[in-house]
């Protein structure tokens, strides 16, 4: 008798740690930017964690007369089923198509929620890679930053590469997918509704929190932000943040300068990316109020920034 009370309680102990949230646990709210367009915006400007339960980044989904396409699928199976229960709010039409922003796991471990009605699941050649090799290891990670919340969600990699510039009609509606360039990540991919002028970003635009450049390519982004600008979009639904303009990727991009002239200035001071890290922090003081997590973001990714500087001065 009392070795099943200790297999019952064990079993629920696992369920309890490992187990998905409930979707009712996230307070999920798609919200109109343009005729059939919704954002799903995350209130939350951390990483993932206990309080929120992993859920750290935006989603975007439009619907079409032959079923939902769906911009990022969030960190887990539990927000996976919760971003199912908001469509269902709005469509009632299958999710048909998927794209990955990028392999960082709070953008695609949704993915497994959808894999019965997705015709296509579409992200980078890098990006495929990188989920196919590193999959397991972002479950681990979030299931451990949040405490059991996320739980042992299955990788589902995307399945249909983006090469280059993609025009599609999806239902009916045109989609233009294209990759970043390298800038955020090595695997950026970015969608763009002409017809309504949206822009759905991923992690290259951060709308109010400072972004994470350790894996960037500076250069590169500061030129897919001008293409993106060029672009003219009324509306942008960012990786992280709320949504934005045009005005807002103008303003990111001048961080971005300012970020890289400031290393540039130190470096050519003879400073190493520890020693300069006050004045460079302090330099970006202007933008601090804009993008929340400057400093702390400066320190943990500046030597990344201080490489890619000196590269550029040393040829």
């Amino acid at each position: 008798m009392r070795l099943g009370f200790v297999l019952i309680v064990a079993l629920l102990g696992f369920a309890f740690t490992a187990g998905p949230a409930p979707a009712a646990d996230f307070p999920m709210q798609a919200k109109q930017v343009a005729p059939n367009v919704y954002a799903v915006i995350t209130p939350t400007r951390d990483f993932p964690n206990p309080k929120n339960r992993g859920w750290n980044s935006n989603s975007a989904f439009v619907v079409t007369g032959e079923g939902v396409i769906l911009f990022d699928t969030g960190s887990s199976a539990a927000i996976g089923h919760a971003l199912k229960a908001e469509i269902r709010k709005v469509a009632d039409k299958p999710v048909r198509w998927v794209i990955n922003s990028h392999s960082h796991g709070d953008h695609w471990l949704g993915n497994a929620v959808f894999r019965e009605t997705a015709k296509a699941i579409y992200a980078s050649g890098p990006a495929k890679e990188r989920i196919e090799a590193n999959g397991d290891t972002w479950v681990t990670r979030f299931d451990r930053m949040t405490s059991g919340a996320t739980g042992k969600t299955k990788v589902v990699p995307p399945d249909t590469v983006v090469k280059g510039p993609t025009d599609l009609v999806l239902g009916g509606v045109k989609v233009t997918l294209f990759l970043s360039g390298n800038s955020h990540t090595p695997d950026d991919v970015i969608m763009w509704l002409p017809e309504s002028k949206v822009l759905v970003s991923g992690d290259v635009v951060y709308s109010d929190r400072m972004p994470s450049t350790g894996e960037s390519n500076m250069t590169n982004w500061m030129k897919t932000l001008d293409r993106l600008i060029a672009l003219g979009p009324a509306v942008v639904v960012p990786g992280h943040g709320k949504v934005a303009d045009a005005a807002r990727l103008k303003r990111l991009r001048d961080l971005l300068q300012a970020y890289w002239n400031a290393v540039e200035k130190e470096y050519k001071a003879g400073k190493l990316d520890y020693q300069m890290t006050p004045d460079v922090t302090a330099a970006l003081g202007a933008y601090a109020a804009d993008f929340p997590g400057l400093e702390e973001k400066v320190k943990r990714d500046i030597q990344a920034v201080f490489l890619q500087v000196e590269d550029a001065n040393f040829r």
